[in-house]
């Protein structure tokens, strides 16, 4: 089974209590879109907390540092998916992402291809268009007693797992 790490990292301004949120875009072959947070692909060689820095740097400009890791959602992917429009949906392999969040940052905002940055509530957030599971995404990220959520990929539905 193939297994391939990703990372995603709520970032808060103390100072205002909003998060900065990523309109992400839809592609070609990654038809995911909606309001979520910015992260992506661990690549070879790399921390899973390197990559999440360097993640946050390329999508959003900023620094991030003292990230908190607050749980894992992993998916997996069937012998035969039921879709085959995503790059990386391949047969029989596990996509895990280490879900991160921090207050801490440095620089200047600014978005890139993978979407537009902005600064909202969680409130205006959930109000969104959310991206496919965001809501366990948040729970994971936000509360201390739920460390992971669990899906299959085309299955329509991401468990939470206590």
């Amino acid at each position: 089974m193939n297994t391939t790490l990703c990372n995603m990292c709520m970032i808060k301004d103390t100072a205002t209590g909003r998060v900065l949120v990523q309109h992400h875009l839809a592609k070609p072959t990654n038809p995911w879109s909606g309001l979520t947070f910015p992260g992506g692909h661990v690549e070879a060689g790399e921390s899973i907390t390197a990559s999440t820095v360097r993640e946050i740097r390329e999508e959003t400009g900023l620094s991030v540092s003292s990230l908190r890791m607050c749980g894992v959602v992993e998916w997996e992917v069937p012998e035969k998916p039921k879709s085959t429009v995503w790059q990386d949906n391949i047969p029989n392999s596990k996509y895990i992402v280490f879900m991160f969040r921090t207050s801490t940052y440095t620089g200047e905002l600014k978005s890139s291809a993978e979407g537009r940055m902005e600064w909202m509530t969680l409130d205006e957030m959930r109000r969104g268009e959310l991206a496919p599971h965001m809501e366990e995404y948040l729970r994971v990220l936000l509360e201390d007693d739920v460390p992971q959520a669990y899906g299959i990929s085309g299955s329509g539905k991401l468990d939470i797992v206590l």
